[in-house]
């Protein structure tokens, strides 16, 4: 995790109408720079304090591992798109490729789609096999191109006449084949998702009130009204976007810094 508003009121000002408003994760924007401090706010700043100290140790391995991900990502929902502009161009003349030639590149295409999402399905199964729309949208894309690919190819070999177009068939119809199957197991695991990241049901620290007030008094006087200030100023852009009411904004502005959190709790109950 990385903060991506370097001040609380641009999460103020950035934070969507349709979500409440979560205290202890505006005052851990606002305490960035300290995380052995918010921390401690909550599960809320738990969870944020803890994303942020794994992505710091993420080594150049894992970067690797994301680019080879992304990899699979684009082709397993580009390739088929393009295995099916090849095929579509040539019937519909937006581009002139002979059967010959659209059908070898239109099979690479589906084969390197199938390849992808039969990897990707690998990797969704053992890391939980949790339901997730963009995941569930690439193989469900996927199958369409396929399906779509299957009812264009005969049209396009008799066009010009190709004989020898049935064997292009072949990775089509195993890219068809990995799509449904990947889509047909998310969808039985439609109630099985991520969890939303929002701190619940994170640790949380045990630390006391008091003990959050000791380490923020440690800070430079010049720093910690900065830090009060861009927090009050976050406040009032909440309430000015009518997110929290007069009474929670005058509550808020009257909490002790470090502790807005504790808000949090009160108006769950």
């Amino acid at each position: 995790m990385s903060f991506l508003r370097t001040t609380a009121r641009g999460w103020a000002e950035g934070h969507s109408l349709a979500a409440d408003v979560r205290f202890a994760q505006l005052e851990a924007v606002a305490y960035q720079r300290h995380p052995e401090i918010f921390q401690h706010f909550g599960a809320d700043g738990a969870a944020m304090a803890h994303r942020l100290h794994a992505n710091a140790k993420r080594s150049s391995l894992y970067r690797i591992l994301d680019v080879v991900l992304w990899s699979l990502v684009i082709g397993a929902f580009f390739a088929p798109i393009a295995g099916l502009a090849v095929l579509m161009g040539d019937r519909f003349d937006f581009h002139r490729i002979e059967a010959q030639r659209a059908m070898p590149i239109a099979g690479a295409m589906f084969t390197v789609a199938a390849v992808s999402q039969a990897t990707l399905l690998v990797i969704w199964l053992v890391r939980g096999a949790r339901f997730s729309w963009p995941e569930f949208s690439i193989h469900l894309v996927a199958a369409a191109m396929a399906l779509l690919a299957l009812g264009t190819m005969p049209g396009v070999a008799e066009l010009d006449d190709y004989t020898g177009w049935q064997q292009w068939r072949v990775p089509v119809l195993i890219a068809l084949g990995v799509a449904g199957l990947a889509a047909l197991g998310m969808l039985l695991r439609f109630r099985v998702r991520e969890p939303d990241g929002d701190g619940e049901g994170a640790p949380e620290t045990g630390l006391s009130v008091g003990d959050i007030r000791a380490r923020i008094a440690v800070l430079p006087a010049g720093e910690h009204q900065a830090i009060v200030d861009d927090r009050n100023a976050a406040l009032a852009v909440l309430h000015e976007r009518g997110l929290i009411d007069a009474g929670t904004l005058e509550q808020a502005l009257g909490c002790e810094p470090g502790t807005l959190f504790l808000l949090d709790a009160e108006r769950r109950a």
